[in-house]
């Protein structure tokens, strides 16, 4: 009998909030529909941790490490330079949108 464990989860993309102006003095909120690479779906992260969790303490296991699992991407940015939309470069960023969970067997 093995006396570590681990178990991983890998969430999918989450759904950013946007607040736009529709007049010259209403604000409206719009949730996006889509997908966006920025964000994780933490709920889905939130609970997938759960179930990990309860299902190593069910094993007889306690949780010893959490390792993230980052998921790197980059956009590129533009800028409006004299009315005209220019290309400036990129930019990188990481999301963690899953991990790797250590489970030591209780003594």
């Amino acid at each position: 009998m093995s006396k570590f464990k681990t178990a991983w989860f890998h969430t999918g993309w989450g759904k950013l909030e946007e607040t736009y102006q529709t007049g010259l003095f209403k604000k409206e909120t719009h949730v996006t529909q889509k997908p966006n690479a920025r964000v994780a779906d933490y709920q889905q992260f939130a609970d997938s941790i759960e179930k990990i969790y309860n299902d190593f303490d069910v094993d007889g296991f306690d949780v010893v490490n959490i390792i993230p699992l980052n998921i790197g991407s980059n956009e590129p940015v533009h800028a409006t330079v004299s009315g005209r939309n220019n290309y400036v470069g990129e930019v990188g960023f990481s999301v963690t949108r899953g991990a790797v969970v250590v489970g030591k067997r209780r003594s």
